[in-house]
């Protein structure tokens, strides 16, 4: 979903509520019609105005995350022939060795080469 789609299906909980108080009003406090559908359209109109300045607040870019783990250290918490876990920036990941190197025991440090998922491949 894109984030013009994002920002604008949330924002009907809003309109919701908005026509429920104006109904309200209207019964209780006899509010003209006119001062209703005028009061809608200006609601619609801020939301029409605020979406440039918070569409990048609803565009999620989840491939690019992983860019900010390559080329970290990371140390071994158990054996990796060739997977096991490692601990990075205070969280265990599951790790692979990228290549066919000889097993890395808990304790050493690698880097991380690539993540494919939530396993990062990682080399001496």
């Amino acid at each position: 979903m894109t984030g013009f789609w994002r920002y604008w299906l949330l924002q009907i909980p809003g309109w919701i509520v908005l026509a429920g108080l104006l109904a309200a009003a209207r019964f209780w406090l006899g509010l003209s019609p006119l001062a209703a559908v005028i009061v809608f359209a200006f609601w619609l109109a801020k939301d029409a105005v605020f979406y440039p300045i918070l569409r990048p607040h609803y565009v999620f870019r989840e491939r690019d995350a992983h860019v900010g783990l390559l080329g970290e250290h990371a140390v071994a918490q158990e054996t990796l022939s060739p997977r096991g876990y490692v601990q990075l920036r205070g969280e265990l990941w599951v790790a692979e060795l990228a290549s066919t190197d000889a097993p890395v025991r808990a304790g050493e440090r690698v880097v991380v080469e690539s993540v494919d998922g939530l396993t990062l491949k990682v080399k001496r």
